[in-house]
């Protein structure tokens, strides 16, 4: 745009596009990838010249599937802003080689950097961790061939300094986590697989010395998400043994998710011991094997907690309410509760008990009175038809959480109720559009239906519930 069109789009005022103020164009502008904001908005015209240099837009660059984002866009960008660029997400840019990714080395500046994804060498990422002495957090791959001892010293003193990190493991190995002697916050993602590509079996055995052993003193938040295999339970075995023989004091979240069964070892009970005579968590995810049959949950301290997860556990309503609510613990402060798969802690205890028996719908009250706060609740996958009487139906139960904001449910616990014996069957209802996938009618020579549709009872669950990721 030449500067005569400048002149007559602002006397033009708010019929255009710069007609509006600079807050708007600010928001606006934010919705703009970097490399087209700095490498082409910025060059229609001075004011949008002046704009797009905002901090609030070049202090973060999302690369994240940017897949317009080039190599020679991407050195070109690090040139223009590199100074001023503070966080950058460059996830999952999986094309974009090691020798483009190491220019980041030019952002001085920088103090969150996530390059999950990206291809790094060990080599390249001490070359750049070099130059990022104000980083304190990091988000990487550590990959086959990572070798720790080529990490420099002046890469080591950044990785000193680093206070959250997350770390994907594609091989057994304790990544860059002993040099995080500040670490905070670890967040820890095992994608090992059993075999390698020629078909040698893996081992989970690390080489410990003094040297390499992490530094868990000051840590807060301890996160583990296992994909399927034994060499991931294997080598997640030894990072909890480091951190059972130290538990930290201001240790207030630990979760662990695994798909299966991961059986107990002498340090992880170890673990759990300590944590119960030590610590006053906030949050909490264990596998289900680990609270089945358990008095954990009656020991463990909690300090205002606003996450739990029992996922697919088999404690009994009875057993979850007493170690839970009548252990004394406060639950206002509870913000997440994950029951999915749960099909007895929503039961009265009884040995007989089916998992196609209903929920208890004392107990869902009594979780309900005493978590009264909560955001997020999942009971997927627990089977239920809401009786008729006055005050007793789950959704009504459910309405009395005010602050609810995403609720996952089995189908037929909102479907009507089962039909019962002494009640006449309700007449089909007339010329309805027929269910499913079939053709529907003519809208000529179709009716309106007399009745809604009644939905079909099954499992079927929708929305997802989740606690707030803790990943950068």
């Amino acid at each position: 745009m030449s500067n005569d069109d400048e002149a007559a789009a602002e006397a033009a005022g708010d019929t255009h596009l710069l007609g509006f103020s600079d807050e708007i164009l600010l928001h606006i502008l934010s919705h703009v990838p970097s490399t087209d904001l700095v490498l082409n908005v910025r060059r229609t015209c001075r004011k949008l010249a002046a704009l797009c240099l905002d901090k609030s837009l070049v202090h973060t660059v999302l690369l994240q599937k940017d897949y317009q984002a080039s190599e020679e866009k991407v050195k070109q960008l690090v040139k223009e802003i590199g100074r001023e660029i503070q966080q950058l997400n460059m996830a999952g840019c999986y094309w974009l080689p090691g020798s483009t990714i190491e220019h980041v080395a030019r952002c001085h500046s920088l103090v969150k950097v996530n390059s999950s994804g990206c291809h790094l060498t060990s080599l390249r990422l001490s070359r750049v961790l070099s130059c990022l002495q104000r980083l304190r957090s990091l988000a990487i791959d550590v990959s086959p061939g990572f070798d720790a001892s080529q990490l420099s010293s002046e890469c080591k003193a950044t990785l000193s300094r680093v206070q959250e990190l997350k770390q994907t493991l594609f091989t057994p190995s304790y990544g860059v986590v002993p040099c995080c002697a500040s670490l905070q916050k670890l967040l820890l993602y095992f994608e090992i697989l059993d075999r390698t590509r020629e078909g040698a079996v893996l081992s989970g055995q690390l080489m410990v010395g003094q040297s390499n052993v992490p530094h868990y003193q000051n840590l807060r938040v301890f996160y583990a998400r296992l994909a399927p295999g034994y060499i991931n339970q294997e080598v997640v075995r030894l990072y909890l043994a480091v951190l059972s023989d130290r538990t930290p004091e201001n240790l207030h979240a630990f979760l662990i998710s695994v798909p299966g069964s991961f059986a107990e070892s002498g340090a992880t009970k170890n673990l759990l011991d300590s944590m119960a005579r030590n610590v006053a968590l906030d949050a909490l995810q264990l596998p289900k094997s680990w609270l089945n049959g358990s008095t954990l949950l009656q020991h463990m301290k909690f300090n205002n907690p606003f996450y739990f997860s029992f996922s697919r556990c088999t404690l009994s309503g009875g057993h979850l309410i007493q170690r839970l609510i009548n252990g004394g613990k406060d639950l206002r402060s509870l913000a997440s509760l994950n029951l999915s798969g749960c099909v007895h802690c929503l039961s009265a205890d009884s040995l007989l008990r089916k998992a196609e028996d209903d929920i208890d719908s004392s107990i869902l009250e009594t979780l309900v009175e005493s978590c009264c706060n909560l955001h997020h609740l999942n009971l997927s996958a627990a089977h239920h038809h809401s009786s008729d009487g006055l005050g007793r139906h789950l959704c009504q139960l459910l309405a009395r959480l005010c602050h609810l904001r995403s609720l996952s449910l089995p189908v037929c616990s909102v479907a009507d109720s089962a039909p019962r014996p002494d009640r006449a069957p309700a007449p089909p209802a007339m010329h309805a559009v027929p269910r499913g996938f079939g053709k529907k009618p003519c809208p000529a020579m179709s009716q309106p239906s007399a009745t809604p549709s009644r939905p079909a009872v099954g499992h079927r669950t929708w929305g997802t519930q989740r606690w707030p990721p803790l990943a950068s």
